[in-house]
């Protein structure tokens, strides 16, 4: 019997609601609280904790584990105090160690990742609207990491560049630090009396060990310590002021280009103007004027072996800050890129395949006003042209506008609006789009979200809209996410990422996460993942079932091991690479999958994931590694090797394709690294060349050295594209 999709979606509606219904409710400990100390000088930050100020602060002591022993008393002593004048939040934090000798300690760059390191993090819900907050890290090297969380840890954006300060000492009893955080780079409500959220956590590294100030537990989900509501309270502050409004951040830049190998380097200077100013307590405008991303790492190579678009992060500073409020799509999943994103903001000032289009200016309006999220966006590219396979292709002057409002209802749901536009001054082409989305907390396990878009291009009527739906059970042991997918043949948000039209989609994904404390095992995850995928007329188009296990182990490798069973129906043939096609048809196809990932607090550390069977009518055979050498407390290598061997009956189908890189960073201080990124991707015959030096001269101010080379190689190596680049940036507050 044919398989109906809508009677799918039916049961598993139902089911859910049937087997989750006597759940919907949590329970809330009394929050802890902790009271800042007004004090009328400024603190010297230098990591000591010297000042006789800091002996009159209230220190709390009283962390609680999650990790690996849930809810008993941290292994190690931690002391946090907390002092303000009118600029700055001061923390005083001291982290006791019995091993000193013993602390993991590697990442020394501002931003760079320190979840293989010993460190400490502070949550500040300065809104105290138990769902957003601003979090701050550092650990025993100083090196620096900030975000913004919103709605409770379902949107993360880690590219938030907050100003503060902060310094640590390394002690005979483990580490201190102390936190300077100025008034105006939080937002909070103007009252005479304050009260905000707030938690505090430490990372042990060579124990693995999570613990918190106002416990997390396990029960929360893997992002458990970002849900805000199970944040205490910060009491004591007074009479706050958030200080300058304007913030003018000019740039200068010089250097050369060189397009073609036979062209000369040809000289380039030019200047631009990012200007922030604070229209409420909660709500900033951020201008930019000539706009340059001449800083920002190339793209990771990757063969694609879909049929379908890859998804390639955004990496420009101006489109990542706030862009966590522009979120409108199917929801993000761990170790997965998002499928369908009814705003993706690379499609402004970037071609297809990714060559730069320049972005003339922009007004990005973010914030809070009440129970409203706000966020305006409204970019002009300019015109520019450029020859691909021998043909010139002409990019039009372009105007994009991108609205959003989002309102807060119940304890921690939402719901909210967007809409797009698109429009060519050079033409009369447009496209529009408009879109509804909610996420609804059902007690503390379980939530639902879903959007439903339509879009507006001329010449496409009718089937031009997308709907998805999901519900997500998460808990330690047992996690349930199942969603229906629908897009129309002509949805067509251009402002968008959608790799896939004319679909409905079901997908569930299931796992059981049992704790055997045995082979030094902290727990397994039995999992099975399940997609169907059909088209408008009923077609079977795609199915995908994969099932194993998950070992977390006690030092924090891991080793995957499982089995996929695909389908896929081809209505045309499919080029996977150039003049290699794979005929039309249904085809079924097996394979076994896995990885390991060794510790990673070590010196030395790998990844290494596998896949071994059939693909298509043929073979593969994958195998991806990447490798970690930690040189020194300043120096640090990465590797990558991505290898696939396909063997397909067709013409030209046995092939290899190689892709090879490495990155290399030293630190000589946290505010000052030199990071060099080479790649080769033999399939392309292409290699690419980034060098970056950036200097942090003074909280909010850089100083970059670009070098970058996009090099066609062959038997004269001919050069593609070449940078070399010196950019000066510039803070002045008002």
């Amino acid at each position: 019997m044919k398989l109906k999709i809508e009677r799918i979606l039916y049961f598993f509606v139902v089911s859910l609601f049937i087997l989750f219904s006597p759940f919907l409710f949590g329970l809330d400990s009394e929050a802890l609280q902790i009271t800042a100390l007004k004090i009328s000088q400024p603190i010297t930050v230098d990591g000591y904790l010297k000042e006789t100020l800091w002996k009159r602060a209230h220190f709390v002591n009283n962390f609680i584990q999650k990790e690996p022993n849930e809810g008993n008393p941290a292994s190690e002593l931690t002391e946090i105090g907390i002092l303000y004048d009118d600029q700055c939040l001061y923390f005083g934090v001291v982290c006791f160690d019995s091993e000193p000798d013993k602390i993991v300690a590697n990442e020394m760059r501002r931003d760079g990742e320190l979840e293989n390191d010993d460190y400490f993090e502070v949550f500040i819900d300065a809104s105290h609207d138990h769902r957003n907050a601003f979090y701050f890290a550092i650990n025993p090297l100083g090196a620096r990491r900030d975000a913004l969380i919103r709605d409770e840890g379902s949107n993360i954006n880690w590219d938030w560049d907050g100003i503060w300060i902060a310094k640590v000492k390394r002690t005979e009893r483990g580490w201190t630090a102390e936190i300077a955080i100025p008034f105006h780079t939080l937002r909070f409500k103007k009252s005479q009396n304050q009260t905000w959220g707030i938690n505090f956590g430490r990372h042990i590294a060579r124990k693995r060990e999570e613990i918190y100030w106002s416990p997390i537990l396990r029960d929360y989900g893997w992002f458990g310590k970002y849900k805000v509501s199970y944040c205490g309270h910060l009491k004591g502050l007074e009479n706050l002021n958030q200080g300058n409004r304007i913030q003018l951040m000019p740039y200068l830049i010089g250097g050369g280009i060189q397009e073609e190998e036979e062209d000369p380097l040809s000289r380039s200077g030019d200047l631009g103007l990012d200007l922030k100013y604070r229209l409420t307590s909660n709500l900033t405008a951020d201008i930019t004027i000539n706009t340059d991303f001449a800083q920002v790492e190339a793209d990771q190579e990757k063969f694609n072996m879909t049929r379908f678009s890859l998804f390639f992060p955004e990496k420009r500073g101006f489109f990542l800050e706030g862009a966590d409020i522009f979120r409108v799509g199917e929801r993000f999943r761990m170790h997965e890129p998002p499928s369908t994103l009814f705003f993706f903001s690379r499609t402004i000032g970037l071609s297809e395949d990714a060559r730069e289009i320049p972005v003339i200016g922009g007004i990005r309006i973010t914030g809070k006003t009440g129970s409203y999220d706000l966020g305006i966006l409204n970019v002009l590219t300019g015109r520019t042209s450029y020859e691909e396979d021998g043909e010139q292709v002409n990019i039009e002057k372009t105007n994009y506008s991108v609205i959003r409002i989002k309102r807060d209802f119940l304890d921690k749901s939402t719901v909210g609006v967007m809409v797009l536009s698109k429009d060519s001054f050079d033409s009369s082409c447009y496209n529009r789009g408009a879109a509804f989305d909610f996420n609804l907390a059902l007690g503390k396990s379980l939530k639902m979200g879903g959007f439903a878009g339509k879009t507006f291009t001329p010449d496409l009527k009718g089937k031009d809209w997308a709907a998805n739906l999901d519900f997500i059970w998460e808990s330690d042991f047992f996690m349930a996410d199942v969603s229906y997918t629908d897009i129309g043949e002509n949805f067509n948000s251009e402002l968008g990422f959608v790799p896939r039209t004319d679909i409905r989609k079901i997908r569930a994904n299931l796992s059981i996460g049992p704790r055997p404390n045995i082979l030094n095992i902290r727990q397994m995850f039995f999992f099975n993942n399940f997609t169907y995928t059909e088209n408008h007329s009923g077609q079977l188009e795609s199915r995908n079932m994969l099932s194993g296990i998950f070992n977390l182990f006690q030092n924090g490798s891991n080793l995957v091991l499982g089995y996929g069973q695909s389908y896929e129906y081809l209505s045309e043939d499919f080029e996977i690479r150039e003049d290699v096609f794979i005929p039309i048809g249904a085809h079924r196809f097996n394979s076994f999958f896995g990885w390991f990932e060794s510790d990673k607090t070590k010196n030395i550390a790998f990844r290494t994931e596998t896949n071994l069977g059939h693909f298509y009518s043929g073979s593969l055979y994958r195998v991806s590694t990447k490798g970690f050498l930690k040189l020194s407390k300043n120096l640090n290598l990465e590797f990558i090797y991505d290898r696939n061997q396909f063997d397909l009956p067709v013409d030209g189908g046995k092939f290899t394709t190689n892709i090879v890189a490495a990155r290399i960073i030293y630190s000589f201080t946290p505010d000052l690294y030199a990071k060099a990124y080479l790649q080769w991707n033999d399939d392309e015959n292409l290699s690419i060349s980034n060098f970056l030096v950036r200097w942090i001269y003074k909280p909010g101010a850089n100083i970059y050295f670009i070098y970058s080379e996009t090099r066609k190689l062959g038997s004269e190596g001919d050069i593609q594209d070449r940078v070399l680049m010196l950019k000066v940036s510039f803070l002045f507050n008002y």
